[in-house]
């Protein structure tokens, strides 16, 4: 199991918000049973070229390893509580659920995250189904990117664990994760952002596009 929380900072609040991220964190980990493999923060890159209208500046990333699901939600319980007016707690989300790794990742300085939404053509399990035989070709044949994870979301346990930490959102059917070396470095891959192989096209048929969103974030990474 792995544990998502985006955090929806407040305009104003940035520079406040990014260190009560890090302090959190460091209280995170230092809470922390032995059972749970690592606890990661990511921070928005300022000049980010996607998702101008995802609100998220902040995550918190729970690697499970073999904890319970009871031992990751006391990890979060209170979380908005704690993060107070920095945040808009309604848009923020905690999302719990499995890897399907596609591509290993590396602890790449780098991660794209992309929260996404079935249309009403799927239910979440066709949903999930048709992402991992069928979509994950065009992240397979992506240039320039070391690690390809597909994080499928148990939506009641999402449910149980935006209830403990106090957020709104739990409703999004599937994280898509990139690991990458760089913005620059991925963009020179890739050539331009439209040069996505047919990927959005394929998309329409099963993403709700308009009301998913992704973004890119510096990862600080658990020190092994």
């Amino acid at each position: 199991m792995r544990l998502l929380s985006h955090l929806a900072a407040r305009t104003g609040a940035e520079v406040d918000f990014d260190a009560a991220l890090r302090a959190e964190i460091s209280a995170m980990r230092s809470a922390a049973p032995d059972s749970i493999e690592a606890i990661n923060g990511m921070i928005r890159l300022e000049d980010d070229l996607f998702g101008d209208c995802a609100p998220y500046r902040g995550t918190v990333e729970i690697q499970a390893g073999s904890a319970s699901q009871s031992e990751i939600l006391a990890l979060v319980t209170g979380l908005a509580d704690r993060f107070g007016d920095l945040i808009h707690a309604d848009f923020s989300t905690a999302l719990l659920g499995s890897d399907v790794v596609f591509i290993e990742p590396k602890r790449t300085p780098v991660r794209y995250q992309y929260l996404m939404r079935r249309n009403a053509d799927f239910s979440h399990e066709r949903y999930l189904e048709r992402y991992e035989s069928i979509h994950s070709q065009f992240g397979l044949k992506t240039p320039g990117i070391h690690g390809y994870v597909q994080l499928h979301l148990d939506l009641r346990a999402s449910k149980a664990s935006a209830d403990a930490a106090g957020v709104g959102i739990w409703q999004v059917d599937s994280v898509s994760e990139l690991y990458l070396e760089s913005v620059a470095a991925f963009m020179d891959a890739i050539g331009s952002l439209e040069n996505d192989g047919g990927a959005r096209e394929d998309e329409e048929i099963f993403v709700d596009r308009p009301r998913s969103h992704d973004f890119t974030s510096h990862v600080d990474w658990q020190m092994e």
